[in-house]
């Protein structure tokens, strides 16, 4: 399974600050699937179902 990185998530959710996708983590609207030393991956079907929902 290929997982998106932060700047992909941002792209697909037309966000423009890092710290608004840490506040979608922190507000549990999205999970972080995997950490690699500082860097964090998403699960495409996780960000799909944030974006399906707040359609």
């Amino acid at each position: 399974m290929e997982l998106l990185t932060t700047k992909e998530v941002m792209h697909l959710l037309k966000i423009k600050s890092p710290t608004t996708l840490i506040k979608l983590e922190r507000e549990n609207e999205i999970k972080v699937a995997k950490r690699i030393g500082h860097h964090k991956r998403y699960k495409p079907a996780d960000i799909q179902r944030y974006i399906d929902k707040r359609n």
